[in-house]
């Protein structure tokens, strides 16, 4: 679920996804939706797919959603939300996959953006810069990478820049990514990526390039975006997390990338995105992180808090937001709430475990 406020009722708001995880059918008629139970309160949104958009089967190569479940998901998204975010079509593999000015594919992007304002929902861009599902296209270059350790034991010292750097390469783990696709090769993420690279000039005229043609394509109907997603690390001591991104441009990269998306759009709201952010440790990282950037007067507006959670092990979430909001000076938002339920079987002949009912991405 997406929300643009922190005064909400967490209880309520897991309670309801729990009853649309379950039946997310019929509703009885005096029932008000989603979107009108916490009207004036904050938006209420769902992730949605290429399938959703169009309203046809396979776009994305999921196989386990039938055509008639799809068009049942598009008339529950349309019933229920009033704010959608796209689950890949706006990443930078998806949207900008071969380089330069006619390496865009806006097509699928453009069908999303249309079924948020043909339907008048709040519409969200996700995500800019990213460590993930990017083009290894957008780091290549012709400047050597950093020498590794070989079977010798022999190793090359990082530039001077990089070992000026609190952050810098090597000392820090990159850290897994649980969630997200991979799109083949060729998108290796920013970590998969062992060829020459690009100057630190030349990934910034890169980054600044996709953020003012992506977000000036849609300047005035996307009205926020998550400009930078997940650059704090999981592990370690350092506060960002061990990308190219950082290794290549250094720190004042996601500063560079508010700022390009502040130039392109200046109404639209600009968010920082993470997940795990009820961990006290990654919370505090990111507080430093935020009040760093606000220092430098970066045009930071909001934060992103990912939410992954079970009816079995419920996360405190109002408390989460508000301790995000009051040690950072922004507004702390559930751009990602998925909520696990599980129920008893029913009681047939070979099937005692419990299963979870489907739900594709109604309550995510």
């Amino acid at each position: 679920m997406k929300m643009n406020s922190t005064n909400h009722n967490p209880r309520l708001f897991l309670l309801t996804a729990v009853l649309l995880a379950i039946g997310a059918t019929a509703r009885s008629a005096d029932l008000p939706t989603l979107k009108d139970a916490f009207k004036g309160h904050f938006y209420v949104g769902v992730a949605i797919n290429r399938d959703m958009v169009t309203g046809t089967k396979n776009l994305t190569g999921y196989d386990n959603r039938t055509l008639e479940e799809i068009h049942k998901d598009i008339a529950l998204i349309k019933e229920q939300f009033n704010q959608i975010a796209p689950e890949n079509d706006l990443k930078w593999a998806l949207i900008h996959p071969e380089a330069g000015p006619d390496g865009y594919n806006f097509g699928p992007a453009d069908s999303y953006v249309n079924f948020g304002l043909s339907n008048h929902m709040y519409i969200v861009g996700h995500t800019l810069v990213w460590h993930g599902e990017t083009p290894n296209w957008v780091f290549a270059g012709t400047n050597p990478p950093p020498a590794v350790t070989n079977a010798a034991g022999m190793t090359n010292a990082p530039s001077p820049a990089l070992a000026a750097s609190p952050n810098a390469a090597g000392t820090n783990a990159p850290g897994g990514r649980r969630f997200g696709r991979r799109f083949g090769r060729g998108f290796g993420g920013g970590f998969g990526y062992n060829g020459p690279r690009a100057s630190r000039e030349e990934l910034l005229q890169r980054m600044r390039d996709h953020i003012f043609t992506v977000v000036g394509r849609y300047k005035g109907k996307i009205k926020v975006w998550d400009v930078v997603n997940e650059a704090i690390a999981d592990r370690g001591t350092n506060i960002l997390r061990n990308s190219l991104w950082l290794q290549i441009i250094g720190p004042d990269y996601i500063a560079k990338a508010f700022e390009y998306a502040h130039e392109a759009d200046p109404d639209a709201i600009l968010r920082y995105n993470d997940y795990s952010l009820e961990n006290p440790t990654k919370r505090h990282k990111l507080i430093t992180l935020i009040k760093s950037l606000q220092a430098q007067h970066v045009p930071v507006m909001a934060i992103g808090s990912q939410t992954h959670v079970s009816v079995s092990s419920p996360t405190r979430l109002k408390t989460k937001c508000s301790r995000i909001s009051n040690n950072s000076g922004c507004p702390s938002t559930l751009p990602n709430l998925t909520s696990t339920v599980r129920r008893a079987a029913r009681a047939t002949p070979g099937r005692t475990s419990p299963t979870t009912p489907r739900l594709p991405k109604a309550v995510s």
